[in-house]
């Protein structure tokens, strides 16, 4: 790939007032301030209205918040590198007419609040582009902003269900001998999966936007509804049930129409390889390669749909071959031979894996001494420009450093009115009010089931930084 150096970022020169919080939009603000936008997020110092990735989500270092504990959780750091932090309180005036002041010298507002929130503050689009004509806007609701739930709050866990991936995912429960087996319960999809669906949903249309701005000179607002994100990726379910009246089911690692399929055993332990045969050359090659080509001309296995039925006495033979390999040495045997094979990796495997780091997807952030972070990598993009500048380009702000930038250099506001927000507590750089969120120690989340295990030693065994 070319060298990056003298190049431009993409979004040089565009200004994005972030006023969101949690997760899907300051993550989709993130990969803006990657892309090279200056990306102001709307903070605050009253405790009880902050982000609670600020105050309560961490993780902390060691599990333990220090002196600077809003400084200092490592899911805010994540969704807000790069950016810089002002804050106000939206409830007063006075502040809701700096932001349209802002709004009046930028270019993207993103916003998570239900509809009558911004009304009521009269940050809704309609009022905000008779300051800013050609303004771009983004509005993430979990329900979007028509229809009989356009009120509702939201979150991503409660959301799962109700765009349908809960019941899509399965009902499945951790039986006694640990398997997952046929349950009662809709499962959820994981960590956050309708945020991070928001997050580059949002991306793809205010890129798009942005274009459209470039060539007519025209802003827009985009209404955009998590519920519907979700449900854009079960398609596949959807249309089964409109052709066939089907309900689908949870299948684990199997596929309904390849095999074999699934994950493998290996050596060591909770050690594991992915196979995906796609078709009848991958089936040939994965028989040659763990030494069974006698499989190929046993009947019961001539087809796919016929291997299905027999996916038991498949994955016995196949994990009698992967148990004698680690998941990389399994791993790369198979892609020699064509076969689609991964090694699965958890978290710490991830962090030291050669491919992530010779691709530098973890991009080391140096945070200032004062917040008491050491330097680490965070998890950068899965893409690459080769004309463009990208990168993560600092931490996330400390609460209130760029109040001085923003409020005296861009809006002109006079040291005295800062001196009287600072000691209204609108502007300032500590909460008011409020303490370090508890913890629960580690052992005791082994215990509590909240967590599979932690590794004590972990520092020693991440890359260098």
């Amino acid at each position: 790939m070319p060298s990056s150096q003298g190049l431009q970022a993409p979004l040089k020169n565009i200004r994005v007032l972030d006023l969101s919080r949690v997760f899907a939009m300051p993550f989709a603000a993130a990969n803006l301030a990657d892309l090279g936008a200056e990306v102001i997020k709307i903070d605050t110092c009253q405790t009880q209205f902050m982000d609670t990735t600020r105050t309560i989500t961490g993780p902390f270092p060691g599990n333990k918040p220090g002196e600077y504990w809003w400084e200092q959780g490592g899911t805010f750091q994540n969704l807000n590198r790069g950016k810089r932090s002002l804050t106000l309180d939206l409830r007063s005036e006075e502040s809701q007419k700096m932001i349209k002041d802002l709004v009046r010298v930028s270019d993207v507002v993103l916003e998570n609040f239900t509809p009558r929130v911004m009304d009521r503050f009269g940050l809704d689009y309609e009022s905000l582009r008779a300051y800013k004509p050609d303004l771009i806007m983004v509005s993430n609701t979990g329900y979007g902003h028509s229809g009989p739930w356009s009120n509702f709050g939201a979150m991503a866990s409660a959301l799962e269900p109700t765009h349908g991936t809960g019941a899509f995912m399965g009902y499945m429960e951790e039986g006694h001998d640990g398997l997952l087996s046929e349950g009662q319960v809709p499962n959820k999809m994981g960590n956050s999966y309708s945020d991070f669906l928001a997050s580059w949903t949002a991306l793809g249309s205010l890129m798009a936007a942005l274009l459209h701005r470039a060539k007519t000179g025209r802003g827009q607002w985009i209404d955009l509804a998590m519920y519907q994100t979700g449900t854009t990726v079960i398609g596949a379910g959807l249309l089964d049930y409109s052709y066939n009246g089907r309900r689908t089911r949870r299948i684990g690692n199997r596929h309904l129409a390849w095999s074999p399929h699934g994950v493998y055993p290996c050596q060591g332990h909770d050690q594991w390889v992915a196979i995906a045969a796609r078709d009848d050359s991958d089936w040939r090659a994965i028989c040659h390669t763990i030494g069974q080509p006698e499989l190929l001309s046993d009947p019961r296995l001539a087809y796919p749909i016929d291997r299905r039925q027999h996916q038991e006495e498949l994955d016995e033979i196949i994990s009698g071959w992967t148990r004698q390999r680690t998941p990389y040495q399994a791993m790369n045997t198979l892609q020699e031979a064509g076969v689609p094979a991964g090694a699965v990796l958890n978290a710490g495997q991830a962090l030291v894996d050669r491919q992530y780091l010779d691709r530098g997807f973890f991009e080391v952030v140096h945070n200032p001494p004062e917040v008491d972070l050491r330097s680490k990598g965070y998890v950068g993009r899965a893409w690459k420009f080769s004309g463009s500048e990208t990168g993560i380009k600092g931490p996330a702000p400390r609460l209130g450093e760029a109040n001085n930038y923003v409020l005296g250099e861009l809006l002109g506001v006079s040291s005295e009115i800062m001196d009287r927000l600072e000691e209204d507590w609108i502007i300032g750089n500590i909460p008011e009010g409020g303490a370090a969120p508890r913890q629960v120690p580690l052992d005791e989340q082994v215990d509590l089931g909240w967590i599979a295990e932690f590794d004590a030693d972990y520092l020693e065994k991440l890359p260098p930084v």
